[in-house]
């Protein structure tokens, strides 16, 4: 019993090998073998295809690919050591080397917004310096490498930024309804900066009165705003 049923398992496994080696056979009976064309030059690449029988098809569009030389095989379709018949066509695409992205100009943008500029560029940003007095806010001066230069992807740029320290706020004092000497001894005396004066005739109220201020009383201001003053006359 043990030995026809050992015999059933040869005669089944052999059956199978001999299958599988008939289907291999029918399935590459009147192929070729589709050759490695990446990297290779149009002419080499043009020729080992028709020495396999095969029809070398150069389509337009250059693909990227850092490992094929510019100007060499890029791709190709169907792929190195697939199996075609006789006389079919293998399509190619030129390689354009190593993919490739250019800085933004990025001048005059915050840093937040230069950032995600560098991400949809496919960049990252690197270095961060700064400057003060280049400008009257936080913004993007210059890069390096500089804007429009021509960079792989993934690739840091480091990012100049005009820096402008804070000011320093008071809270603006109230002047209505005070003669304009006073005042201007306040200002003096505060360093605070009085612009043109505004007179306005308003009648029985005395002369040199400050009638209206900019800005208002209780807003925040600087040391270097300029104070607009509306005076009677």
């Amino acid at each position: 019993m043990l030995r026809r049923l050992f015999l059933l398992i040869a005669f089944l496994l052999s059956a199978g090998v001999a299958f599988w080696l008939s289907l291999v056979y029918t399935i590459h009976l009147g192929t070729v073998t589709v050759p490695d064309l990446v990297g290779k030059s149009t002419g080499e690449a043009e020729t080992l295809s028709h020495d396999r029988g095969l029809v070398f098809m150069l389509d337009e569009g250059g693909v990227f690919n850092k490992s094929a030389p510019i100007g060499t095989i890029g791709a190709q379709q169907p792929p190195g050591g697939f199996h075609l018949k006789s006389g079919s066509e293998v399509h190619v695409r030129l390689s354009l080397g190593h993919e490739k992205t250019s800085v933004p100009d990025l001048e005059g943008l915050s840093m937040p917004a230069a950032v995600q500029k560098l991400e949809e560029a496919g960049l990252q940003f690197g270095r961060r310096a700064e400057v003060s007095g280049e400008g009257n806010t936080d913004a993007v001066l210059a890069a390096s490498p500089e804007f429009g230069r021509i960079l792989p992807p993934s690739e840091k740029v480091d990012l100049l930024l005009n820096h402008t320290p804070p000011r320093p706020l008071w809270v603006m004092p109230r002047l209505l309804s005070r003669r304009l000497s006073v005042v201007q001894r306040f200002a003096r005396k505060n360093r605070l900066r009085i612009g043109r004066l505004h007179e306005v005739a308003y009648p029985g109220f005395p002369a040199g009165m400050v009638l209206r201020q900019y800005p208002p009383a209780g807003a925040p201001f600087s040391p270097s705003d300029i104070i607009s003053l509306w005076v009677s006359r």
